[in-house]
């Protein structure tokens, strides 16, 4: 781990909420500072640690733009000392959700992929939310431990979740005081601000609507009213100044062993349009991939699966994942849009498609009640959800083939989360090697797997991609997007 190196050009104060471990309300803490910060006229920059979807989405809502992701195994480090001094180069203040407890996540024998090592990397100090409902003095002894673990990792203060307004503090604050870590705030529970969740996480920002922007606006009264906010300002402004973004709105070049990065996107001819799948049954993107399509060349337009009567005009698709279990009925029943986009695989059109995408491509999915949804077809298999989890994690996998992404054997990082399945008919063009065993489908120009990407990362996989795209549009009578 090489700690951040401070370069004065680029000062941007900043903090990493973490906790001991999962279920403090590290995400209620860190939702409710950054509206509370954005409340009082702070252009505040969200960032979550690891590959969530979920979290991001209602950082748009609590600051006012889009949550970015950093992950130290998807994008190395480069990559994500960039994100930070990029994504935050206008914002006034960052504030970092961390993931589980302060120090876990994956070990790959050399880069943790946890929250410290993020705090750590970007020499941002952390602020430790603790459920405090079951404990007193013994609180102390839990900072101080956090705080004397890593050097390197300076746990600045603590806010006490989940807090008893009845209960004494003084045995608490003596506890802190002898560990040598201030309390920051003592915050009660609020069932009101609760957010609802389902079998993947959180529910999707979007489909709350008016709902989750009232939601942030009682996180900020709640914040403001139990958390020294004004201090807590005061400890990120104490983060040394971040080394400048390599390409301001462009993916660092990646650490050694990734893939090579991209070529000048101004050498790289017609803009390309890439119809983007948006709706409650497709919302799970990176901010950071969509922003590098469009860095690198790309025009986006979204449509929905849900209601759209056909698909726009376009020289390549991207399915992200998302919740298409919950609206099969609602995917099958739209028949014309289906149809429309098999006949345009077949015919050659560039689709890349991501777990839930992936289950939307398939012959047919069937839900929990055993019914069988017909869908696209253009993936020769079927999909089945479960009452269980069935992958969850990081993989490393090689492109099993020549494909919409690239040449065979490259090498990719990516990770998984799904309840579904999905059995292949034919599993002699998949579109990934993951531990010696075939993952995914690809065929042509359509690649499709239950692995998410992160293009930080891997920036000639996009290239190669929106090459393809363009080649399609070249082909094609009337040119690019008729």
């Amino acid at each position: 781990m090489s700690v951040v190196q401070v370069d004065r050009s680029v000062p941007l104060p900043r903090l990493v909420v973490g906790a001991p471990r999962s279920g403090e309300g590290k995400t209620t803490v860190a939702l409710g500072l950054m509206a509370a910060l954005r409340r009082r006229g702070r252009r505040v920059q969200g960032f979550k640690v690891g590959p969530d979807y979920l979290d991001t989405g209602y950082q748009r809502y609590a600051a006012g733009r889009d949550g970015r992701n950093l992950d130290l195994f998807l994008m190395g480090e480069r990559a994500v000392q960039a994100a930070v001094a990029g994504a935050g180069a206008d914002a006034d203040v960052a504030v970092i959700e961390g993931v589980m407890g302060l120090f876990d996540g994956h070990r790959d024998g050399v880069t943790p992929s946890s929250s410290a090592a993020v705090a750590s990397l970007i020499g941002a100090p952390v602020v430790l939310v603790v459920d405090a409902s079951r404990m007193a003095a013994s609180v102390g002894a839990l900072a101080l431990g956090f705080a004397a673990y890593d050097p390197e990792v300076r746990v600045a203060g603590v806010i006490l979740n989940r807090w008893n307004p009845r209960r004494s503090r003084d045995a608490v604050e003596a506890a802190l005081l002898r560990a040598g870590v201030e309390v920051l705030g003592y915050v009660p529970s609020a069932e009101h601000l609760e957010l609802p969740s389902r079998h993947l996480g959180l529910v999707v920002a979007d489909e709350l609507g008016v709902e989750v922007e009232a939601a942030m606006e009682r996180l900020a009264e709640h914040v403001e009213r139990h958390v020294d906010v004004d201090r807590v300002l005061a400890l990120a402004a104490e983060a040394p100044a971040l080394p400048p973004a390599e390409a301001p709105g462009r993916p660092a070049a990646p650490d050694a062993g990734s893939a090579t990065a991209l070529r000048d996107p101004s050498r790289l001819g017609a803009a390309p349009r890439i119809a983007v799948a948006w709706d409650a049954a497709f919302a799970f993107y990176y901010a950071d991939n969509l922003a590098a399509l469009r860095a690198h060349g790309a025009e986006l337009v979204r449509f929905s699966p849900l209601t759209a009567a056909d698909l726009p005009a376009c020289d390549g698709v991207y399915f992200g994942g998302g919740y298409p279990e919950l609206h099969a009925r609602e995917l099958s029943e739209n028949g014309v849009l289906r149809r429309r986009l098999a006949d345009a695989i077949a015919g050659g059109l560039p689709v890349y498609a991501e777990c839930g995408g992936l289950l939307y491509l398939c012959r047919s999915l069937t839900d929990l009640d055993g019914r069988d949804w017909p869908l696209v077809g253009a993936v020769p298999g079927r999909a089945a959800m479960h009452g269980r989890l069935r992958a969850m994690g990081y993989r490393e996998a090689r492109l099993a083939g020549d494909s919409l992404l690239g040449s065979a054997g490259t090498a990719v990082r990516g990770h998984e989360f799904r309840y579904s399945s999905c059995e292949l008919e034919n599993e002699r063009q998949p579109a990934y090697i993951h531990e010696g065993a075939p993952e995914g489908y690809a065929a042509g120009d359509l690649f499709a797997s239950y692995i998410h990407l992160h293009f930080a990362g891997y920036p000639a996989l996009l290239g190669h991609w929106l090459e393809r795209c363009r080649a399609y549009a070249s082909a094609r009578p009337g040119g690019p997007s008729a």
